[in-house]
């Protein structure tokens, strides 16, 4: 299951509430800073998502490099 919520950094903390996932799921959470990306090239929006680190950046980079 996939879940998408916005909310906003507050003294470096993230609150969220109503997830519908049971008590003591475990859960990856991924972080996007919100941006226009339909003002974005494509190849703009690479260049800065590249050099994020984790294992769902390295799938994409990965993926770019095998095209």
């Amino acid at each position: 299951m996939q879940y998408s919520i916005d909310t906003h950094v507050k003294e470096g903390h993230l609150e969220l509430s109503n997830l519908p996932f049971k008590e003591g799921a475990a859960v990856k959470v991924v972080l996007i800073p919100k941006a226009s990306l339909s003002k974005m090239s494509f190849k703009k929006a690479q260049e800065l998502t590249k050099p994020i680190k984790g294992n769902i950046s390295d799938d994409i980079i990965d993926e770019r490099e095998e095209r």
